[in-house]
């Protein structure tokens, strides 16, 4: 039997399983970032658009802690999203308002911070 191997995305764990290899996340951590999704209280449109931002690796942490780089919907320019003030540089986002970027790096925070414990 040939199977594929790659690494977790989040964790960096090796991971083989056809699905897991696809989501290019492990089963624990694509459990962790169900459980964050379910744990966030992101209106429902906000919650797809995040959870179909974190599925395309559109959102990464950068080097400083709690500030992630996120791409917009068109793929077209970067927005930084800070959890450390609540904030991101997208244009729903520089009005105030909490954004799908936002929920997202909420979302993977969670999911990030619950693996620690974990650990």
């Amino acid at each position: 039997m040939d199977t594929e191997q790659a690494t977790c995305q989040d964790c960096g764990r090796r991971i083989w399983a056809a699905a897991s290899v696809a989501a290019k996340r492990g089963s624990g951590c694509r459990a962790k970032l169900r459980a964050a999704i379910k744990a966030s209280d992101a209106k429902a449109e906000q919650l797809a658009k995040a959870a179909e931002l974190i599925d395309d690796g559109g959102i990464v942490p950068v080097s400083r802690p709690g500030v992630y780089a996120a791409t917009s919907s068109d793929g077209t320019t970067i927005y930084v999203v800070s959890l450390n003030d609540a904030s991101c540089t997208c244009p729903a986002g520089q009005h105030g308002r909490y954004c799908y970027h936002l929920a997202a790096a909420t979302i993977l925070n969670i999911a990030r911070t619950s693996r620690r414990r974990a650990a």
